[in-house]
């Protein structure tokens, strides 16, 4: 199977918006948050405000996991700046676009900051033709693995 191929489809079905839960963790203590996500340049992209305990867990610990329905992914954290500055032109764009009322209502708090989440794996369960099949993706290694699961085999 094509990486690439198999890359473009996994983030096509993400969507250009959508909503995912967000897994953080720092000295012992995880946290899960569902956050508004876009998604473009092979990225997962938020905003939270820094005044939230996932902010400091992040600034400590930029390792993360996301779920949005049978798919999880593990990725890397990155703090992108203001919605509203310089650089985050598009993310402003998808906001207002797909999220007025968010857009609205946090993008001009003067303690908001973009989060790039950059995968490095994915494992993303497909349900087709009466049979499980699993694909995982390493975005590092630019690989991607099938395993067929059926009846628990």
């Amino acid at each position: 199977m094509n990486y690439e191929i198999k890359k473009q489809d996994f983030f096509e079905r993400l969507g250009e918006s959508c909503y995912m839960v967000l897994a953080t963790s720092y000295n012992d203590v995880p946290m899960a948050s569902t956050m508004t996500c876009l998604v473009f340049d092979d990225a997962i992209w938020m905003q939270t405000d820094k005044k939230f305990p996932k902010y400091n867990q992040l600034l400590n610990n930029p390792k993360v996991a996301l779920v949005k329905n049978a798919t999880q992914i593990e990725g890397t954290a990155q703090f992108c700046g203001h919605p509203l500055e310089k650089g985050n032109e598009k993310f402003a764009s998808l906001m207002k676009k797909h999220h007025p009322e968010s857009y609205e209502m946090y993008s001009t708090v003067d303690t908001e900051v973009v989060i790039k989440i950059t995968p490095s794996k994915a494992i993303d369960w497909m349900y087709e033709k009466g049979d499980s099949s699993i694909y995982h993706l390493d975005f590092v290694n630019q690989k991607v693995e099938v395993q067929t699961y059926i009846n628990g085999k």
